[in-house]
């Protein structure tokens, strides 16, 4: 039986983890006057659906009270910043051409969210249809939790041991930890290969860091022959 490579979209398929973040940091500070430490964004804003980041921001300012107005904003500036500037992350549909696996996207945004991002990913769909993608307001728990892996093993048919996540945040590998599937942590987008975020993507029980899409698609070769 074919393993089920299940991937993440942003910072995986497409380098828009960044855009996000971005979004959210220059709208805290113009909306709400609040900056973050560098700790404080990765706790708070990195590689977690928009709803809890939400729900993280409103338990660590017990002040702060995010409306749907403001909520409206960070849709928009997303939809805006990602038609200009939502590229492909080099080499992951060379990855995706590879017949000997299935193929899916699990991600963190919502059904509205990832349709428009879709958009700019036309070519995907070479690959995959609209039923291999599993969004976020399609379980009750986002990442961390395993609910959204595990939901799209069982429509796709596959028992978790025959599934590979490929993730780039410490979400996605716990994600995927939780669900008992292998992952494949990718840290090719902006800032994140560096030494102390491997050893981190290992902890969370990444069995292999990838920092080029080349290297996760060998990893998957290795992984399918066994």
């Amino acid at each position: 039986m074919k393993k089920l490579i299940i991937w993440d979209f942003d910072g995986v398929i497409a380098d828009s983890e960044k855009l996000w973040v971005a979004v959210w940091l220059e709208t805290l500070k113009k909306e709400r006057n609040i900056s973050l430490t560098e700790d404080e964004k990765l706790n708070l804003l990195v590689g977690i659906a928009d709803k809890l980041r939400k729900e993280r921001l409103e338990k660590r300012f017990p002040d702060l009270i995010l409306d749907k107005t403001f909520m409206k904003k960070i849709d928009a500036s997303e939809k805006d910043k990602g038609t200009r500037l939502m590229q492909p992350i080099q080499g992951v549909e060379n990855v995706m051409q590879n017949k000997r696996v299935a193929h899916c996207i699990a991600t963190g945004a919502t059904k509205e969210q990832h349709a428009w991002k879709m958009t700019q990913f036309k070519w995907i769909e070479k690959y995959m249809s609209t039923n291999d993608y599993f969004t976020v307001d399609m379980v009750k728990h986002g990442k961390p939790e395993p609910d959204l892996f595990l939901l799209a093993a069982q429509t796709k048919g596959y028992a978790p041991k025959d599934c590979i996540v490929i993730g780039d945040s410490l979400n996605d590998l716990k994600a995927a930890n939780a669900a008992e599937m292998k992952s494949i942590a990718f840290v090719g987008a902006e800032g994140n290969d560096t030494e102390e975020y491997r050893k981190k993507c290992i902890t969370a029980g990444a069995i292999a860091v990838c920092s080029t899409m080349k290297e996760v698609g060998k990893t998957i070769d290795n992984l399918a022959n066994k």
